[in-house]
C-alpha cells in the first residue's frame, strides 16, 4: 500500500491530476470558442509556472526530499509538462490555418518549464545535500531522505 500512496501523493500523482484538469478544460472548449481558445492559451504558461513549483512541494509529504525524490521530480515534471501542454493544445481550434502552429505550444511550455525547473533543481539539490550532511554529520556521501532513520525512498 505504501508505494501506491507514495505515487498518489508524490509528483506523479500531482501531474496526473494537472493533466486530468487540463483535459476537462480542453474538453469543455468543444465546439471551440474564442474565449475558450484564449483560456487554453494562458494555460500554456500557467501549467509550467504553477505545476513545477507544486511538484517541488512534494518534498513536504512523508519521506519526500531525498535524491530519488529529486530524480522523480525532474523526470515526472518533464513528462507531465509535455503531456499537459499537448492536452491544452489539442483543445484549441481556430478553424483556419493557425491550427498548424499549435504544436509550438508544448515547445513553449517546455521552454518555460525548463527555465523554472533548472534553478529549482539546483536549489533542491543543495537542500538535499545540506540536509544529508546535517543529519549524518557530514560522513554519508551516498544520500538519505529527509525522513531521518527511515532510509532513502
Amino acid at each position: 500500500m505504501r508505494p501506491v500512496v507514495s505515487f498518489l501523493l508524490g509528483s506523479a500523482g500531482l501531474w496526473i491530476a494537472i493533466s486530468l484538469e487540463v483535459s476537462l478544460v480542453a474538453a469543455s472548449n468543444q465546439p471551440s470558442t474564442q474565449a475558450g481558445n484564449d483560456f487554453l492559451e494562458t494555460l500554456w504558461l500557467a501549467i509550467p509556472l504553477g505545476g513545477i513549483p507544486l511538484t517541488f512541494l512534494t518534498a513536504c509529504v512523508p519521506c519526500g526530499g531525498g535524491w530519488w525524490w529529486l530524480l522523480r521530480v525532474i523526470v515526472v515534471s518533464s513528462v507531465g509538462l509535455l503531456v499537459a501542454s499537448f492536452i491544452a493544445a489539442s483543445g484549441v481550434d481556430y478553424h483556419d490555418s493557425r491550427n498548424s502552429g499549435l504544436l509550438g505550444a508544448p515547445v513553449y511550455s517546455r521552454s518555460m518549464g525548463l527555465l523554472l525547473l533548472l534553478p529549482l533543481t539546483v536549489l533542491a539539490a543543495v537542500l538535499v545535500w545540506s540536509g544529508i550532511r546535517a543529519a549524518h554529520g557530514g560522513d554519508n556521501p551516498h544520500g538519505a531522505s529527509f525522513c531521518a532513520g527511515r532510509g532513502n525512498v
